[in-house]
């Protein structure tokens, strides 16, 4: 817990005598205010009420009135971008599809506390508030919608940087090929990840232009890399909406050809969730894309529609297991078997099998011991710009691979 600034916290729970004793609870453990809430109507109030932020807020999901769920829920739209535990006495399987609704609506959940509620269990969590917060952005610059003409002139003035983000092969432990990502560079709100502007991009008709961009910086960085003697592989994140025109193997093919880089060391990712629109043109360019020698990756594998069938038909060499089934899988049964059963399926079909998320150790061992290839997360590192990326495989070759193999 920081010791310089004091912590403030808000309990919100419809138990009166809950909301007493955790006070107590977190007064012995140094915490110099605990404000408190007897239902999620009233904490939203105490919440706009305030001065000074909130470091932590321990919600109870259960109440009458406002549940937790609905109170996340009206939080979220307001942007909170405070750390959050989520407590209550219902089934741990519940507590844990609560905690991962919070997450998807980008809300800050640091843990869940099962009742009745310890002192050690409570110290634990007050621990976790030194870590760093892990995005860097506010929320409501995350959430930020840009006009189509701001984001028109972005691409002409070369305002699309890419950042790297390293996988390492299990087997090794060493950087077998980074992912590009791309970030708008823009001069009021600093880096602005893709999230924020690929939607407008796809559907104002400019994703074609901005891939081949991406691409085309994409394949340049990796000709300079290998030029330095580094041997690696680079992978781009392909839109659907890319794959509306018959002649894309061509056009993608001149732009790495362009910079002297053997097309096989280039992956181009498909998200999976999207794969559903017109089959028989998807599986037209994409087959011709393979056969251009490109690698194909099935990104965000788990989340889409048919993802069994989409692996019979389409020619990939890669499938890529989504975060939200890596992270906390040593600890959670469900995600764990849904990891496994991937990676398990993955390899029936020979593909290179990603793991990605990868947030913590016993994330990271668990997903070795059930058999991917490749790992990619926070754990290794996060995107970086080029300029910082050779720094850090110097360093991570010396110490790091050791330390995870």
């Amino acid at each position: 817990m920081n010791k310089e600034k004091p912590i403030r916290v808000l309990v919100i729970d419809d138990d009166k005598f809950m909301l007493e004793f955790v006070s107590h609870l977190l007064r012995e453990l140094g915490v110099s205010e605990v404000l408190v809430a007897e239902d999620g109507k009233a904490g939203l109030f105490v919440l706009s009420a305030q001065v000074a932020a909130i470091d932590l807020l321990i919600c109870d999901i259960e109440m009458p009135g406002m549940d937790g769920v609905e109170f996340l829920r009206n939080i979220a739209d307001q942007y909170y971008s405070g750390r959050i535990v989520l407590f209550s006495g219902v089934d741990p399987d519940l507590l844990k599809a609560t905690e991962r609704l919070a997450t998807a609506r980008g809300l800050n959940v640091i843990g869940t506390l099962v009742k009745p509620v310890t002192i050690d269990s409570l110290a634990t969590i007050l621990k976790h508030l030194a870590d760093p917060v892990p995005r860097l952005v506010d929320a409501e610059r995350m959430r930020q919608i840009f006009a189509v003409e701001e984001i028109k002139q972005a691409l002409i003035a070369d305002q699309i940087d890419l950042f790297y983000q390293p996988k390492v092969a299990v087997s090794s432990g060493r950087v077998t090929s980074v992912e590009c990502l791309a970030r708008w560079r823009h001069a009021q709100y600093g880096y602005v990840s893709p999230d924020n502007f690929i939607p407008v991009i796809e559907q104002s008709g400019l994703i074609n232009d901005f891939t081949r961009t991406v691409l085309r910086k994409s394949a340049q960085q990796l000709d300079l890399w290998l030029q330095q003697g580094f041997d690696l592989k680079v992978s781009v994140n392909v839109s659907m909406e890319n794959l509306d025109r018959f002649n894309l193997p061509e056009i993608y093919e001149a732009a790495v050809r362009e910079c002297n880089v053997p097309i096989d060391r280039v992956t181009l990712e498909i998200t999976e969730s999207k794969l559903g629109k017109d089959f028989a043109q998807t599986l037209d360019i994409l087959t011709r894309i393979r056969l251009k020698g490109f690698g194909l990756a099935i990104d965000d594998f788990g989340t889409g529609y048919s993802s069994m069938e989409t692996l019979k038909h389409m020619p990939f060499t890669e499938l890529k297991v989504d975060r939200i089934f890596a992270h906390g899988a040593a600890e959670d049964p469900a995600a764990r078997a849904i990891l496994e059963s991937s990676i398990k399926l993955g390899k029936v079909f020979g593909l290179n099998v990603v793991v990605e998320g990868v947030e913590m150790e016993a994330d990271y061992a668990l997903a070795v011991d059930l058999g991917c290839d490749e790992i990619q997360g926070f754990l290794i590192a996060k995107p970086m710009p080029a300029s910082e990326f050779i720094g850090w495989l110097s360093d991570y070759e010396k110490t790091n691979n050791r330390r995870l193999q």
